[in-house]
């Protein structure tokens, strides 16, 4: 997700998005959202029509869901409520900045269904525009928390629900969204209007509606579980965008045979004109309109976004502040496929790239991985969540070693497929599938605010090395680094360093003449050396 972001960022009224990171327990659990919308006739305004299906816990008389109201700070967007019924009993709704509530229940039923009507100008989330070729386009881009300006709903991570879309357009316009396409229908003289629903459970920050003048085509399925994939670009872009984007075939099936089947119904690669260079919605992804360019340069992009699929999408975290469960995942598996497809030296070129650039995030802001001070969502796509992230899963496969990762973190996805997880849980199956006790490992690199950087002396011999090691951050962490002696006529040497106090001096002896030394080699732990 966003794996390129755009250097410039919606200027945001709201001041509520990034304050609600923890799911209220006092809302209900939503089962089911079916919205129907309304594009025939307007330009920025929509109409809505939404059924909500939710488990209403006891001794909850007022309902409480996200969605934007009128807002005449911002020229009037926003989104007014008309009615509000369950059954045929009419219910009394009131809406409060980003708050709408619904009282008036005579029914004790525990599962109830609400009809609701609603019109307005989306503030934001649902992005209504042109595209480069200055032809209109309409996309959901809903993360973090932005659906709630289009829909009504509970919009976090931690409350999955299915999802049905019901799009009204002019025929001139293709739908894309997530989940499968019914059926398309003749709504009324020129007007189409498209049905997509999915048989899982999503997030509400990856469902979304793409809305086009598309051109579409099928590459597969030619992957491993059958799944149809296809690329949706706009019709200047054509053979440009179908070019790069049938990568994704050979991508998916890659990912389906390291970690599982795929676990949607279709993969489509959409063009799009929203804020983020590529935003991972369910089986629908939505990438910048110019990262096409003929070329495949988007191949990292397009592994990224899929990655997502398995991690963020069906397996999500259950609040942001473990957004490294995602972005950290999403980061590494497309190094680790840089590495199977590319080779090792591309591969030690982009985790020598992350470590950068967490060391230079480090030197700036001094937060832990799993980051609950942090407001603004959008501040947390940072190399934390997206760098650190991954070289903590890397230091994870070096301390294990590959077959326990890698049934580890199959382990975790299967315990956490269309479900929620929280960093514990990660690492309890860590554990349980190792055998072996991990918590100082997670403690120190997801839930200390600073990284290892160790101030290094050295001096060269004959046939030994001397090093000083001293760890200058302010917490200590337990290394174990590895130095490469290497001689003058191409011998080599590797110890392995346990560094776990402030200073540690070693010497390494070696049967030949010393030329020089390399510290981690083999990029196993994220440590800053001087």
């Amino acid at each position: 997700m966003k794996y390129i972001l755009l250097i410039l960022l919606f200027a945001i009224v709201e001041s509520t998005i990034g304050q609600k990171i923890d799911f209220p327990e006092k809302r209900v659990d939503v089962v089911n959202y079916k919205i129907t919308i309304d594009l025939r006739k307007y330009e920025q305004h929509i109409v809505v029509v939404e059924e909500i299906e939710f488990l209403k816990k006891k001794g909850i008389d007022t309902l409480v869901l996200d969605l934007y109201s009128l807002d005449t700070l911002s020229g009037g967007k926003g989104m007014v409520m008309h009615k509000a019924f369950t059954g045929n009993q009419k219910l009394n709704f009131s809406q409060d900045g980003h708050l709408l509530f619904l009282t008036g229940w005579q029914s004790e039923m525990e599962y109830s269904t609400i009809k609701l009507e609603f019109e307005g100008t989306p503030m934001d989330g649902l992005i209504i525009g042109n595209n480069k070729f200055k032809e209109k386009t309409i996309f959901g881009d809903n993360w973090p928390n932005r659906a709630h300006h289009w829909f009504a709903c509970n919009d976090y991570p931690s409350d999955k629900a299915s999802v049905s879309f019901s799009v009204i357009t002019p025929v001139n316009y293709e739908v894309i969204a997530n989940g499968t396409l019914i059926h398309v229908d003749d709504f009324v003289l020129g007007q189409l209007v498209w049905h997509y629903q999915t048989d899982y459970v999503l997030p509400t920050k990856v469902m979304v509606i793409g809305v086009a003048d598309f051109k579409m085509t099928e590459f597969g399925p030619e992957n491993n579980s059958g799944i149809p994939v296809s690329a949706w670009v706009y019709p200047q872009d054509e053979e440009k965008g179908f070019y790069d984007m049938a990568l994704a075939t050979d991508i998916l099936s890659w990912f389906e045979r390291k970690i599982a089947p795929y676990p949607f119904d279709k993969l489509a690669n959409v063009q799009s004109t929203t804020r983020y260079g590529g935003m991972e919605n369910a089986s629908c992804i939505f990438y910048d309109e110019k990262a096409i360019d003929g070329k495949r340069s988007m191949e990292n992009l397009i592994a990224h976004e899929i990655a997502h699929q398995w991690f963020g999408n069906s397996a999500s975290e259950k609040n942001f502040s473990h957004l490294w469960l995602s972005e950290g995942f999403a980061t590494y598996l497309t190094n680790v496929y840089i590495l199977e497809t590319k080779g090792e030296e591309a591969f030690y070129k982009q985790m020598d790239k992350d470590r950068e650039r967490v060391i230079a995030f480090n030197r700036k802001v001094s937060l832990p991985v799993i980051d609950t001070v942090t407001k603004d969502l959008n501040q947390l796509l940072n190399a934390n969540a997206y760098q650190k992230g991954s070289w903590i899963l890397h230091m994870l496969r070096m301390k294990l070693g590959d077959e326990v990762f890698w049934k580890a973190v199959r382990n975790y996805y299967s315990a956490f497929e269309y479900s929620n997880a929280e960093s514990k849980d990660l690492e309890q199956i860590f554990e349980a599938t190792c055998g072996c006790e991990l918590s100082a490992f997670f403690d120190q690199w997801l839930r200390t605010a600073v990284n290892p950087k160790i101030q290094m002396k050295s001096k060269l011999k004959r046939r030994s090395a001397i090093f000083d090691l001293e760890q200058v951050q302010l917490e200590l962490f337990n290394l174990e680094l590895e130095i490469m002696i290497h001689g003058t006529n191409g011998e080599i040497h590797l110890e392995k360093v346990e560094v776990r106090n402030r200073h540690h001096k070693v010497r390494v002896d070696v049967p030949f003449k010393v030329k020089s030394f390399t510290i981690d080699p083999n990029r196993k732990v994220l440590v800053e050396i001087n």
